[in-house]
């Protein structure tokens, strides 16, 4: 595969070699396909230079909408491939001008990309996420404090009992992501995601990715199914998510991805 006048490869991951393999359409449904360099094999898709070239990128660094709408199908076409093969996602903006430049890049961080690869296979990552639902029933405030130091008392036992609450929700969230870490191979705890991308409202308490054995997987739901009967008790719910490429442990030379342009 070489590319066209006005054209730019894209790279959407590495991949361990599996017969057979279905490959889905890529970003504004150009054809994917396998490009082989060394002891490494990566998905790429050939686009418009108009469309996604290193100029445009920069264009649209600060555009979320555009970014988004990459986003969106560069991950699509590893979430396809992750349910067939192996998968190491590679950080966007993915593009080279030609191939013969994505090749010399691979080749030079080849061993690092092996060994990165080698890092995931067999493995797919699942997600948890802890949102507090319930805080619990509030103490009868209906009775009207007798005086000032009756006022003062009333809160300062509301407050105690916040806290108290609140650390017993934390020990809790705290156990729960080391269960679910000791089910895995890998675990990483995120910051909590904002209300505009959890779709949720309630605050989250635990936002963590797990690299699972795919042969495994059973095992961690179950896991997680105890735990999340653990901690409606004191109104937590747990959701897992998944599988998904492994993005949170896709570790690969200095911490960066292959094919960042520019």
């Amino acid at each position: 595969m070489s590319a066209a006048e006005g054209t730019v490869v894209h790279a959407y991951g590495l991949i361990a070699d599996r017969p057979a393999l279905s490959l889905p359409g890529g970003v504004d449904g150009a054809p994917v396909t396998i490009v082989r360099a060394g002891e490494v094999s990566v998905l790429v898709s050939e686009l418009s230079a108009k469309d996604y070239g290193p100029e445009v990128w920069r264009a649209h660094a600060e555009d979320p909408q555009w970014l988004e709408h990459v986003a969106r199908q560069h991950h699509a076409v590893l979430q396809a491939m992750v349910e067939q093969t192996d998968v190491l996602p590679l950080r966007l903006p993915g593009i080279h001008p030609d191939v013969a430049t994505l090749e010399e890049v691979l080749g030079e961080q080849e061993t690092a990309l092996v060994r990165a690869l080698e890092a995931v296979l067999g493995h797919v990552e699942l997600g948890a996420k802890v949102f507090l639902v319930d805080e619990g029933s509030k103490p009868d405030t209906e009775q009207r404090p007798t005086s000032g130091r009756d006022y003062l008392a009333r809160r300062s036992a509301e407050a105690t009992r916040r806290e108290d609450a609140r650390l017993r929700r934390q020990s809790l969230v705290l156990d729960a992501h080391e269960s679910m870490a000791h089910a895995s191979t890998h675990a990483v705890a995120n910051p909590p995601q904002d209300p505009a991308l959890s779709g949720r409202t309630e605050p989250m308490l635990l936002n963590a990715a797990y690299l699972v054995p795919r042969e495994r997987m059973d095992d961690f739901v179950a896991v997680a199914e105890q735990i999340h009967e653990g901690l409606a008790a004191d109104g937590m719910t747990l959701e897992v998510s998944g599988p998904w490429p492994p993005y949170n442990f896709a570790a690969t030379p200095d911490d960066t991805m292959v094919g960042q342009d520019g």
